[in-house]
């Protein structure tokens, strides 16, 4: 791109900002980077520019790479949650490509600054893990690769099995403490001079954990004999993990804000030529398609939500039924709702019939290798259920530490959670945690409606029927 050419984008680029801003949207100042695909790879792989080196990041990379070259997939743009953000744009994108991604960024920039689960998240992240990655390298040359990464890898293991209504910023259970307090024998003895007194006595912080703990990082941290320096590497891993919740529990919504914005702005954008117009639609055609076999496009259904909401409400509000406007009524959603709750409250039956929504699985749910898969549902119900599915508990099973019983850890697969544990991955985790623990570990759990008890210690793996 010549420098001229340059010029000419950035001037296009604070058109759609200014357009963006005037259509209400309110974002941090914004900060345009264009980059070769590899660092594009490198910045999706890691999900920061810079971040504490690791095996499976290189991994995430490979995928990317591999994919892109095949074109299976393309990344047009990285967007970080950050004051100010930072957006990084491929070199390769035409320039309406690039005015189309502008709008996006303008949209997922607002969507960070405005919507309430993002409020409290680290707005300097891009920062702080440099700073991580400095710690951790400094760990290695000490400790050692192989060790370092090793801590890492239980951190990762466990890095989604984190409690968000808490929050990152706590602090340890109460100290074990006898705390006495003199009482009279009869409530009203004082009134008449009796002095028949005792004294009550109650124990307070007596059980670890008081209460049961989702947060297995801050626990094992705080609460596992483990050295200061593994102790920081889970309470990095811990942090950015605390980062990246938000953007998972609104993939959808922030894609289909974002989706919405580019669609509303470059519609209105008046210094398109006609062959830029056409090359918008086709771009915003294939960012909006339904998906692929047995995969829904989450900017797809953010965007075709959205769309389906401001039609409904402006009916509405001709009608006189509503005091809100469709737009009025999107920017009320932008800021209150996550995914659970947008498909929930906003996905209708007529909106599931016009996108041909339903659940399917295998019709011989006990030959999942080779059988065949059949249309389940076509109730709302039962896709609200299936979309919300995967958003819950962060994406994994609801595990919680019950009880410390001397150097015994024991561990709650809670009932009501979507299904039982893969055999693999538990026994695989339960390892990583006597690894750090130090002591037997037992999970109960579940399967075919019988409570099965997992356990590691110094005679290895364990697992137990246990009969009702």
């Amino acid at each position: 791109m010549t420098p001229a050419e340059a010029r000419d984008l950035e001037t296009r680029f604070e058109d759609i900002r200014r357009l963006s801003r005037d259509e209400g949207l309110d974002f941090f100042d914004t900060h345009f980077e264009i980059v070769p695909m590899d660092v594009m790879h490198e910045i999706a792989a890691y999900g920061l520019p810079t971040r504490a080196q690791h095996w499976s990041y290189g991994k995430v990379y490979n995928h990317q790479k591999i994919h892109g070259e095949m074109g299976l997939s393309r990344i047009y743009e990285i967007v970080l949650n950050n004051d100010p953000c930072y957006a990084f744009l491929l070199d390769t994108n035409s320039d309406v490509a690039n005015l189309l991604v502008a709008a996006h960024v303008f949209g997922h920039c607002d969507f960070f600054k405005n919507n309430e689960c993002f409020h409290g998240s680290n707005r300097n992240m891009v920062n702080e893990a440099v700073d991580h990655a400095i710690r951790i390298d400094k760990y290695i040359d000490k400790e050692g690769l192989d060790a370092v990464e090793h801590v890492m890898d239980i951190g990762f293991a466990l890095d989604r099995h984190i409690d968000p209504k808490l929050g990152h910023s706590r602090k340890p259970y109460p100290r074990r403490e006898v705390v006495e307090r003199i009482v009279h024998e009869d409530d009203y003895a004082d009134l008449f001079g009796e002095e028949k007194l005792s004294v009550e006595r109650r124990v307070l912080g007596d059980k670890i954990p008081p209460h049961p703990e989702r947060d297995l990082l801050w626990f094992l941290a705080n609460y596992a004999h483990i050295e200061p320096w593994e102790k920081d590497v889970l309470e990095i891993i811990r942090k950015e993990s605390y980062y990246f919740y938000p953007q998972f529990e609104t993939k959808i919504m922030n894609e289909g804000w974002a989706s919405y914005w580019h669609a509303y702005t470059m519609e209105h954008y008046p210094d398109l030529s006609p062959s830029e117009t056409i090359d918008f639609a086709h771009l915003h055609a294939g960012v909006v398609h339904p998906g692929g076999r047995f995969q829904l496009n989450p900017y797809y259904l953010g965007y075709k939500l959205l769309v389906d909401i401001e039609r409904r409400w402006d009916k509405m509000h001709e009608a006189g039924e509503s005091t809100v406007t469709g737009r009025e009524k999107l920017f009320e959603v932008r800021q209150s709702d996550n995914d659970a709750s947008f498909i929930s409250n906003y996905l209708t039956e007529d909106l599931a019939v016009e996108m041909k929504l339903m659940t399917y699985g295998y019709s011989d749910p006990d030959d999942s290798d080779d059988g065949d898969i059949e249309i389940k549902s076509r109730e709302l119900d039962r896709i609200v259920k299936s979309l919300i599915a995967s958003k819950l508990n962060y994406g994994v099973p609801k595990i919680v530490v019950s009880e410390v019983a001397g150097d015994r850890l024991y561990l709650e697969h809670v009932r009501g959670d979507l299904g039982p544990l893969d055999a693999h991955y538990a026994q695989k985790t339960l390892e990583y945690i006597h690894d750090l623990w130090k002591g037997p570990v037992e999970l109960a759990t579940w399967q075919d409606g019988r409570t099965v008890k997992l356990s590691i210690g110094p005679h290895g793996f364990e697992s137990k029927t246990v009969e009702a």
